[in-house]
């Protein structure tokens, strides 16, 4: 007999279905705490440094040092841990991917850049544009291999 339905009526969520959008909104959940705690490290190196002479270059007290670099710590490898544990193989391939590409890149760029400052030619490396570098070809790489 043939299945005939009626407009606009769905069939009700199966049980893979489910799994899925629970899967999505831990997903979510984690990649939201760990911006919350990125806000909460940048916001309280904002309040902690006094004007120093450039961008969070001032000190901060060893006592908020410590406690931001546990922060970090604390959410960078349990966050890896528990989002590693939540997404398919499709996604940590192209996780990894970008990865690797900002490894390289970082690992092709630091001594090119590191000589040509000995040679005089260009200014001193710095470690916050390598981060930012590292950060941005990474989810450059990341996007590239996951939505080409």
């Amino acid at each position: 007999m043939a299945n005939i339905r009626r407009a606009g009526v769905s069939d009700p969520i199966g049980p893979g279905e489910a799994l899925e959008r629970g899967q999505k909104r831990r997903q979510a959940l984690i990649l939201y705490l760990l911006m919350g705690a990125g806000a909460v490290i940048g916001y309280a190196l904002v309040l902690a440094g006094d004007d120093g002479p450039g961008f969070h270059q001032s000190a901060i007290s060893a006592r908020v040092a410590i406690a931001l670099a546990a922060l970090w710590l604390v959410s960078v490898v349990g966050g890896s841990i528990w989002y590693q544990r939540q997404i398919d193989e499709i996604e940590r391939a192209a996780q990894l991917w970008g990865m690797a590409a900002a490894g390289s890149f970082v690992l092709i760029l630091y001594p090119v850049w590191y000589l040509l400052w000995r040679g005089q030619l260009i200014a001193e490396p710095n470690g916050h544009v390598m981060f930012a570098m590292l950060y941005v070809v990474m989810i450059g790489a990341y996007l590239w291999k996951k939505f080409r």
